[in-house]
Order: C-alpha cells, then sequence, then structure tokens
C-alpha cells in the first residue's frame, strides 16, 4: 500500500498530519452495528449549522492494568453539521473517511483535515469540530473511564 504521511497534532500549538490511502475502503461496512458514544450534539457553534450525529460505537475494549477503556467508533456530520463546544476527558485519534473537518481550538488558527487524513486530540483541550459543506464521515478513537463523562459541554 502506498503511504502518504500526514498528521495533525493539535495542542500545545503544534500541527502535523497523517493520511492513509485505501483505509476507509476496508472498514466500509463497520458502520452498520448498532450502538452510539455518549456525546453532546446541541449545537453551540453556529445558529444555522445543523447538529453532527451521535458517534456509532464499534467496539469497545478494556485497557489491561489501568481503570479506562478504548473505543472505536463512526463519527458522520451532514454538511456543515458541527459538534458543541466541549472537551473530552481522554485523548482521541481520528480519521478522515470522507469530506473534511475544521477542528477549532481556543488561542489556535483552525485547522482543516482533509479525507485521507487524521488528527489527535489530548485530553481535556477544549474545541469544535465541524464539517465542510459536503459533510464529513470520521472514524474516531479514544480513551475514557466507563461510567464517567466523556464529551463535556463548554460553554464559550
Amino acid at each position: 500500500m502506498n503511504e502518504t504521511r500526514r498528521m495533525t497534532h493539535i495542542g500545545a500549538g503544534t500541527i502535523a498530519r497523517f493520511a492513509l490511502s485505501g483505509l476507509a475502503a476496508s472498514i466500509g461496512l463497520a458502520a452498520s452495528i448498532p450502538s452510539t458514544h455518549a456525546a453532546g450534539t446541541a449545537n453551540a457553534t453556529a445558529a444555522s449549522a445543523p447538529d453532527a450525529r451521535p458517534t456509532v460505537v464499534l467496539q469497545r475494549v478494556p485497557v489491561a492494568g489501568t481503570d479506562r477503556e478504548m473505543g472505536m467508533g463512526i463519527a458522520e456530520f451532514p454538511p456543515n453539521a458541527a459538534k458543541p463546544r466541549h472537551r473530552a476527558s481522554g485523548p482521541e485519534v481520528a480519521y478522515i473517511l470522507e469530506g473534511e473537518v475544521t477542528v477549532q481550538v481556543d488561542g489556535q488558527p483552525d485547522q482543516v483535515v482533509h479525507a485521507g487524513e487524521s488528527y489527535r486530540m489530548p485530553a481535556n483541550v477544549v474545541h469544535v469540530t465541524k464539517a465542510g459543506p459536503a459533510g464529513a464521515k470520521v472514524l474516531a478513537t479514544w480513551a475514557w473511564v466507563p461510567g464517567k463523562p466523556f464529551n463535556v459541554n463548554v460553554p464559550k
């Protein structure tokens, strides 16, 4: 497989990107697993933008020797849809399967991440994720403590 490395690390002012051709096709059927990740979908970014859909959870597995669990899911964004301004209690890694998302972090320039690229978000970084005009489909992974809130809305 031909690889192009481009990863976005968001936080502490540094950005890098990671792209991997062909990954989207290899997991295309996984989105049909019916489970949702507990995440707020109320739109806090703009009154005219639609809400992003809840993340469909594909897998959850315990992290041995810790109180944490890893999760993996698919987040679908209609055109221009946004997740609310929030922070996640654990780290996240996301790969853009289709479309593009703009990741907005307070005090940093907006970062546009396109299909075939990924980004990572450290725990507790307040951010907004918004799809572009064609919408977006994102494969997301995260670590969290089961039973505790993962995404916590943060008013402006």
